[in-house]
């Protein structure tokens, strides 16, 4: 009575076990970024995100007052994410999510990618800025092994014009502290 007591409970874990590697198996893996909108506005309200999945709209989300957002990107896809709000410039992120195979089939996953958005208060026509200077990318580095921001022409001009000012001001305010890890765009 009790080996076979003994091998129903043993059964029992087995096919637990096989369950949850089955349910693991399929659980889809996603590229999370989780991020803040930062503007010089007071309203925080009407801010919303489009996102294309592939060049086709996916969807277009509202981002809560608190300014916070998450979003769950499935990997080898190319999304556009445009990030407006009422009297400011719109911003626009490609975000590529391709990866190699070799590197889909690890188990360790990536951290979620951080992200802050600033969004600028429209003092000129949008129609007459070059839209290309308003787009930044993230995709996949294999040296880094990391997810990573491209860097662009302005982020080496804006580096170089206050390389001086960051090293004269070591001390760092508390909410700068807060976005240290965070990727401006």
């Amino acid at each position: 009575m009790k080996k076979k007591a003994f091998r129903i409970i043993k059964l029992l874990i087995i096919f637990a076990v096989v369950i949850q590697l089955s349910v693991s198996a399929q659980t889809p893996k996603y590229f999370i970024i989780s991020g803040k909108i930062l503007s010089d506005s007071e309203i925080f309200q009407n801010i919303t995100v489009e996102i294309k999945k592939n060049n086709q709209l996916a969807t277009i989300s509202q981002i809560p007052t608190t300014r916070r957002f998450r979003l769950e990107l499935s990997y080898n896809a190319e999304y556009q994410l445009t990030f407006n709000q009422n009297g400011h410039l719109s911003k626009s992120i490609i975000v590529n999510t391709e990866i190699p195979s070799e590197v889909m089939q690890r188990e360790n996953k990536f951290p979620h990618y951080l992200m802050a958005v600033k969004l600028d208060k429209a003092i000129c026509e949008e129609e007459n800025l070059t839209t290309s200077n308003l787009i930044q990318h993230i995709c996949y580095s294999p040296e880094k092994d990391i997810f990573s921001k491209l860097p662009t022409i302005f982020d080496v001009e804006y580096a170089e014009q206050n390389a001086l000012s960051i090293r004269q001001n070591s001390k760092l305010s508390e909410n700068k502290s807060k976005f240290q890890s965070y990727q401006i765009f």
